[in-house]
Formats: C-alpha cells, sequence, structure tokens
C-alpha cells in the first residue's frame, strides 16, 4: 500500500513531463542566426498575439533573419498571413523581410505550403512559431513535410497565459481542454512515428 502515498508524486510528475513534451522548445544555439521563422496562422485572437509578439521578439534579437506568416483563412476579407503581416509591421518589423504564404488553412498545409518559399530563397534552418502547448504537434507535421530537405528545425513557441501552462495545466478547465486537444492530434495525424525519424 506504500505505492499509494507515491501515486500524487507519480501523477505529479506525469503531468509535468507531458507539458514539457507538448511545449517542445529548442532554439537557435545563441550567437547563431536562423534563416526565418515560420508563424503559424490562427483564427484566435489570443493566440495570434501571442505569435505575433514572438515572431517580432525573434526578429528584434537578431534570432531569426527573414519571417514567413502563413495562413489563408480570410476574415472581413483579410487572410490570417496578412493580419499578421500588418501586426508584425506595426511592431516595427520592414515589411520587406516579410514573406507570405496566403493560402494553408491547417497546420499540415502550413508547412507544406511555405516549403516552396523555403526552397526558393534557400532557407536551410527554421524557427517555428506556434501556440506553446501545440510545440510538438508543430514540429513533428514540418519535420514530416519537410522530410528529406535538410532544413534544420527550431522551436520557439508563443505563451498562452490564462489559457494553458506547461507546469500547471492540469489544474484549469482550459488547460485540460488544450492539452487534450493537441494530445488526441497527435495520435488522429499518426505524427508520433516522426519523433523517432532524423
Amino acid at each position: 500500500m506504500r505505492w499509494l502515498a507515491l501515486l500524487p508524486l507519480i501523477l505529479f510528475g506525469s503531468f509535468a513531463v507531458l507539458g514539457r513534451f507538448l511545449d517542445r522548445r529548442r532554439p537557435p544555439p545563441p550567437g547563431q542566426v536562423a534563416d526565418a521563422a515560420l508563424v503559424f496562422g490562427t483564427g484566435a485572437e489570443w493566440k495570434a498575439r501571442s505569435r505575433c509578439e514572438t515572431a517580432a521578439a525573434l526578429y528584434h534579437q537578431g534570432v531569426v533573419g527573414w519571417l514567413i506568416v502563413s495562413g489563408g483563412v480570410p476574415r472581413d476579407g483579410v487572410t490570417e498571413a496578412e493580419r499578421f503581416r500588418d501586426v508584425l509591421v506595426e511592431r516595427g518589423v520592414p515589411a520587406g523581410r516579410i514573406l507570405m504564404e496566403r493560402c494553408a488553412t491547417n497546420t499540415a498545409e502550413n508547412c507544406g505550403l511555405a516549403l516552396p518559399i523555403l526552397r526558393e530563397h534557400g532557407f536551410r534552418s527554421v524557427v517555428l512559431v506556434m501556440s506553446d502547448f501545440e510545440g510538438v504537434r508543430a514540429h513533428l507535421t514540418a519535420r514530416r513535410a519537410w522530410a528529406g530537405e535538410e532544413i534544420r528545425i527550431y522551436d520557439v513557441h508563443a505563451p498562452s497565459p490564462g489559457y494553458w501552462s506547461r507546469h500547471f495545466w492540469w489544474l484549469t478547465r482550459q488547460g485540460r481542454y488544450w492539452t487534450w486537444h493537441t494530445v488526441s492530434r497527435l495520435f488522429r495525424y499518426r505524427l508520433l512515428p516522426h519523433l523517432w525519424r532524423s
């Protein structure tokens, strides 16, 4: 029965490991500039704001040389990519350093339709900018879409304060919802096998 006393610690540890797994973080090494950041589109305002803030910071800190905004879902006649570009310009990113992919409607298309842009510009290192709880899903989707392309993938994801926390996601209803939302898609889209593929 001693294991019953350990059960809370085991559960706490499991929840913490899952949070860290979903919020995969792997920035470029200090002093190294990645070719570009791929900013995933979204229709949720809180996600969009955080992703744009994260992408603008990466550019201004010299972590990336270019930003690729991806998303074709329209709202009031304006695509996600166009909205993101406008917000980034407002945050001081030169328009000439922003490339747009205006057709994608989901994460797989964000990665797949960004590939011709990466090829055209000769980009070989890309930072993924996705919401934190969707970090590993974005990484595995990009790894699948760019297999064989010799593109180095980094992960610097946007925080979701008030919605999700990598350490305490299980304490809130929204945290549990977004965790299940992401975990279920790892299986539905058959992404987990890409953990072990280079």
